[in-house]
């Protein structure tokens, strides 16, 4: 499955790759289909996209083995669990691979970057990143070498409008937000979202009032009001009962939540302590086996 959904709001790398260079990422997956003689290739799309999906579909017409999905345009569509049930009807939790489902995710920067390594001998140097948010004069995309300092391609975008509140790494849902911009473009980069002051939740965090707005949000079907209670309480073992590691940090609860809590950090926080117990376990459980092979 190549993930063209791009579900973030602000986001638009990948759409610009769809439509400009369609031709590598059908390259790049006929690459990978060479691996894999029983395969089919599915490169999925949000239906949001019709100018991606008519390029794509063009080419991949004669193609007897890759075809063109159009997805709901539903975030967040492009998480791999979420694509690989769009696409496929299988369901995967998060102990399991997407291999676990006969699957292999990759996103269009990816296939892209294998179709230039192998085709035309091209390491991974450049990234296309997205300048963008209410904040930024011209918002847009560029073509960059990895280690370009943010700062300049905030000037090559025109500069700020007016300073700005959050300065957020990738989307405003998903994204870290920053403290500088002196920081260079990295292989995992792909946007800078620099939002305005109206545009930044100002209310102050309240009680949650029980509204289950929540839970109707959560695409992992989690009940995020009781795993925020383990979250403060921070109880990791009633929050790994609750699948709290099923959780895709998404961002949906937080978003619709108008006691305004913040749900999605709380659970990244929790995820970090069950997965850091789990190594211990692990650890711990190797060097009893050893022990007692020593014996």
């Amino acid at each position: 499955i190549v993930n063209g959904a791009e579900c973030e709001p602000y986001l638009t790398s990948d759409y610009r790759m769809m439509i400009e260079e369609p031709e590598k990422i059908v390259g790049g997956l006929k690459i990978i289909l060479q691996l894999f003689d029983k395969a089919k290739g599915v490169i999925a799309v949000e239906n949001n996209k019709p100018e991606a999906i008519k390029k794509l579909q063009e080419l991949v017409k004669n193609e007897s083995r890759i075809e063109v999905c159009e997805l709901l345009t539903k975030y967040p569509q492009g998480g791999e669990r979420s694509i690989i049930k769009a696409v496929t009807g299988r369901k995967i939790n998060s102990s399991m691979l997407p291999a676990d489902a006969g699957c292999v995710v990759d996103n269009v920067d990816t296939v892209i970057s294998i179709y230039m390594a192998v085709a035309k001998q091209t390491p991974l140097i450049r990234k296309i990143i997205t300048i963008t948010g209410d904040a930024i004069q011209n918002p847009q995309n560029f073509n960059v070498r990895l280690g370009t300092n943010y700062n300049e391609l905030i000037a090559a975008a025109g500069g700020f409008k007016s300073q700005p509140e959050k300065i957020v790494s990738g989307g405003p849902m998903m994204g870290q937000a920053l403290f500088t911009t002196d920081i260079p473009v990295a292989k995992t980069s792909s946007a800078l979202t620099c939002m305005l002051k109206d545009q930044v939740a100002q209310s102050k965090t309240t009680a949650c009032i029980r509204c289950g707005r929540c839970v109707k949000v959560c695409p992992s079907n989690l009940v995020p009001q009781l795993m925020m209670e383990t979250a403060i309480a921070n109880d990791a073992e009633a929050f790994e009962k609750l699948n709290g590691m099923e959780c895709m940090e998404c961002g949906s609860c937080t978003y619709v939540c108008p006691a305004k809590r913040p749900l999605t950090q709380g659970f990244k926080f929790m995820r970090a302590i069950v997965a850091a117990n789990r190594r211990k376990a692990a650890q711990a459980a190797k060097e009893k086996a050893a022990a007692g092979e020593g014996k």
